[in-house]
């Protein structure tokens, strides 16, 4: 039927739209007032879907398994949970296994810390998801903690010892000049998250094949886990004269 439609059906129409907006905005504002309520939490509990599928996959792991529920989705821990941003523990970990072997066996309760349980009946690939997603949301939260950090007197000569022992084999020959083509705030966020290292993984199978840069963001992002803000610091005020 393609005629006008009758008053009772266009009021009925109106009624059901008010209803669904009604409905629609009582979500957001729930979604709203919960993380108003507790900072750090997620309301959807996981968040928009990432970019990249394989981090997305570890995420979900991390929430399915229970881990987000003690340490947070993004590592913002609750109750005794241990902080996983800040853990040394975790900071030494490069590949997963440190992780993985832990998850595997538990950590028994301590004075300080809550008990965890045993994940043996997980596969070696899921305990190694859930590290490989620890580590992403580590870096997130370590950059913008580092960024956020207050700043503190530098110290140029401890900046080029830190620069020589564990920036230099991969860096020295590119550093002329840096110093003028950047002001301080984006001299330190390209220290911390270079570009080239920070653009979306291509599943291209030459891209797959490149370990030049997967080790050179696997090497940095190491880094990144485990820079003080003292440090970022005194890397800036040494790269400024450069």
């Amino acid at each position: 039927m393609n005629g006008p439609l009758s008053p009772r059906c266009a009021l009925s129409l109106v009624l059901i739209v008010v209803t669904l907006s009604t409905a629609a905005l009582a979500q957001q504002t729930e979604g709203s007032s919960a993380r108003a309520a507790r900072p750090g939490y997620d309301a959807d509990y996981l968040g928009p879907p990432l970019a990249d599928p394989l981090l997305q996959q570890a995420k979900e792991t991390y929430v399915s398994f229970g881990c987000a529920y003690c340490h947070g989705v993004t590592l913002t821990p609750r109750g005794e949970a241990a902080d996983l941003m800040h853990s040394a523990l975790v900071g030494a970990d490069t590949n997963g296994d440190v992780i993985a072997a832990l998850l595997r066996a538990g950590v028994p309760k301590t004075t300080k810390l809550s008990p965890m349980p045993q994940f043996s009946d997980l596969s070696d690939r899921q305990l190694h998801d859930i590290a490989r997603y620890i580590h992403y949301a580590r870096q997130q939260g370590r950059y913008k903690e580092l960024l956020d950090a207050t700043a503190t007197p530098a110290d140029r000569a401890s900046g080029k010892t830190y620069f020589d022992r564990n920036c230099a084999a991969c860096h020295a020959a590119d550093l002329n000049g840096i110093g003028r083509r950047y002001e301080e705030s984006a001299l330190r966020r390209q220290l911390l998250r270079p570009p080239t290292l920070n653009e979306r993984q291509s599943f291209a199978v030459g891209a797959l094949s490149d370990d030049h840069v997967a080790t050179a963001r696997q090497r940095h992002n190491s880094l990144l886990e485990n820079l003080t803000p003292a440090e970022v610091t005194n890397l800036v005020a040494y790269l400024q004269t450069r």
